[in-house]
């Protein structure tokens, strides 16, 4: 019993961290048209030059990566990785797209990116992942050894450069600092994770 609460609980926060992430995507990064990295970034890059749905092509990428993953990582991975796989493109159908800041962009792209980074964060404390360009990391630490967060800042780096190329010099600017701006994040809330558990 005690562990099927457990479960519950983890999958319902974890559904939380997940929307956090499509929200800061649907009201403040697709708005704005800035790729800051990740399936959502090469989504957004595709919105941008193509208008497909970003939900459809997180979807596809999510597939693909968990095929990948599925063929080159272990069982209990793949699982992980397949319920956010799957629940990301869904909450982002489901969440209005719409621009909470139209006057600013940088402000957006701020308050967005802390969002955006929380959701990453809480996801990482369950063990958890959206899925998506991380899994590449994962393939390749594997077989070669090297850092995963080595491997995923070059992916973000090539996605964050195709704001260049889509939008404008602005946008990647803005890209940049959101992956900064996110990490940074990402390490806050993990302090303060870390300090909730040592006062328990």
């Amino acid at each position: 019993m005690k562990n099927k609460k457990r479960t519950s609980t983890k999958l319902l926060i974890m559904l939380v961290a997940l929307e956090l992430i499509a929200f800061s995507l649907n009201m403040f990064f697709e708005p704005h048209s800035i790729a800051a990295g990740g399936a959502t970034g090469i989504a957004i890059l595709l919105q941008a030059g193509w208008k497909i749905p970003t939900f459809i092509s997180v979807l596809f990428i999510n597939i693909v990566m968990l095929v990948l993953a599925y063929l080159h990582l272990d069982r209990q991975t793949t699982v992980k990785l397949a319920l956010g796989s799957f629940m990301l493109p869904l909450l982002l159908y489901i969440t209005p797209v719409y621009n909470l800041i139209p006057n600013s962009r940088v402000i957006s792209i701020i308050v967005g990116s802390i969002i955006f980074g929380i959701g990453l964060a809480i996801l990482y404390t369950l063990n958890m992942s959206s899925g998506g360009t991380t899994v590449p990391p994962m393939i390749i630490h594997k077989n070669f050894g090297v850092d995963k967060y080595i491997s995923l800042f070059i992916i973000d780096a090539i996605v964050c450069l195709g704001n260049i190329a889509l939008t404008d010099v602005v946008s990647f600017l803005l890209a940049v600092m959101s992956v900064g701006i996110s990490s940074l994040s990402i390490k806050g809330f993990g302090l303060i994770h870390q300090k909730h558990l040592a006062t328990q």
